[in-house]
C-alpha cells in the first residue's frame, strides 16, 4: 500500500512539474476563485458587523397621544419588552423628553425662548430597539395595531425606513455578487483542471497503455491524475493564504480595529472565522480540484 500511494504521489509531482505553464494557469485561477471566496466570505463578515453596530443605534420611537395615562404605556412597555424580537424598550415620559431636548439646544437662545418648560409640547414615547433589523417593521406592527392602537399618535419608523432598507439591499447584494463571481471562477477553475489533466493524459498515452496491457485497473491509472488535480487546490490554498494575511494585515486589520470592534469589545474577525475560512478553502480546492481531474479520466482512459 505505501509503495502504491508512493508511485501515486510522484507520478501526480512529475505530472505537476512537466505541465509548466498549463500548471500556472490552472493555479492562477484556483487562487482567484478562493480568494473571491475568502474576500466575500470577510466581506459579509464585515457587513453584517456593521449593520449591527448601526442597527444598535437604530431605535423606533412610538409616540402617544396627550391623553394616553402612563400606567396604560407602561403596561404596553413590559408587554412589548417580552417579545422574542425585542431587544430593548425605554421609556420617555413627556417632561423627560422636554428636559432632553432643552439640554440639546441649550445653546441656541432662539429655541429656548420659544420653549418653555411651563408649557411641554412633546409627547411620551417608547423608544424599540430589535434584535434584527428585519423585523422592525412587524414589531411596530403589531403595536400600531395592537389594542393599544388607541393611544397611538405616531411612530418614527418611516424617517429610519430609508437607512434600514439600505442596510438590506447592501446585504443583499454582496450575498448575490459572491455567490455569482465564485461560480464563475470555479467553473473557469474546474474547465481549466479538466483540460490540463486531459492534456496529461494525450502526452502519456503510451505509458498509459502499456499499463493497461498489463493489468492495471483504471483506478490504478486515475489515482495519480486525481491527486496532481488536489495538489493544484492545495498549493493555491497557500498562495491565497500568503495573499489573505498580507492584505489583512497591511489593510483590514487596522480598519476593523478602528471602526469595528463590536460592541462587547471582541473582535470582528475570530479564530473561528479564519478556521472557517480554511476549512472552507479546503473543501472547495479538493472537491474542485478532485472533481476536475476524476471528470477528465472518466471521459479520456478509454483506451
Amino acid at each position: 500500500m505505501f509503495v502504491s500511494f508512493n508511485r501515486i504521489l510522484k507520478s501526480a509531482l512529475a505530472s505537476f512539474k512537466r505541465n509548466g505553464w498549463l500548471t500556472i494557469a490552472a493555479i492562477f485561477i484556483m487562487t482567484q476563485a478562493l480568494l473571491i471566496i475568502s474576500i466575500f466570505a470577510s466581506l459579509n463578515v464585515v457587513i453584517g458587523s456593521s449593520i449591527k453596530a448601526i442597527n444598535e443605534r437604530i431605535d423606533v420611537a412610538v409616540f402617544f397621544k396627550e391623553t394616553a395615562p402612563e400606567s396604560e404605556i407602561l403596561t404596553l412597555k413590559d408587554q412589548v419588552s417580552n417579545w422574542s424580537e425585542v431587544e430593548a424598550v425605554t421609556y420617555t415620559s413627556p417632561q423627560e423628553a422636554l428636559d432632553k431636548f432643552l439640554a440639546e439646544h441649550r445653546n441656541r437662545s432662539a429655541i429656548r425662548e420659544v420653549v418653555s418648560e411651563e408649557e411641554n409640547f412633546l409627547p411620551a414615547s417608547l423608544e424599540i430597539k430589535v434584535s434584527d433589523p428585519y423585523e422592525i417593521e412587524e414589531v411596530i406592527d403589531r403595536v400600531v395595531k395592537g389594542s393599544y392602537s388607541k393611544f397611538v399618535s405616531e411612530t418614527s419608523l418611516e424617517d429610519n425606513q430609508n437607512l434600514i432598507e439600505k442596510l438590506r439591499n447592501l446585504g443583499s447584494f454582496v450575498q448575490r455578487a459572491s455567490l455569482l463571481l465564485a461560480l464563475v471562477f470555479l467553473i473557469i477553475a474546474v474547465l481549466i483542471i479538466f483540460n490540463t489533466i486531459r492534456i496529461t493524459i494525450f502526452t502519456r498515452h503510451e505509458e498509459i497503455e502499456i499499463m493497461k496491457l498489463v493489468g492495471a485497473t483504471d483506478w490504478y491509472i486515475r489515482w495519480p491524475f486525481i491527486v496532481e488535480g488536489v495538489l493544484y487546490g492545495l498549493v493555491s490554498i497557500m498562495i491565497t493564504l500568503v495573499l489573505l494575511y498580507g492584505g489583512y494585515a497591511a489593510i483590514l486589520k487596522p480598519m476593523v480595529d478602528n471602526y469595528l470592534i463590536t460592541t462587547e469589545g471582541s473582535p470582528v474577525f475570530t479564530a473561528g472565522f479564519f478556521v472557517f475560512l480554511l476549512v472552507l478553502q479546503l473543501l472547495v480546492a479538493l472537491v474542485v480540484g478532485g472533481f476536475s481531474s476524476y471528470l477528465a479520466t472518466k471521459k479520456h482512459l478509454h483506451i
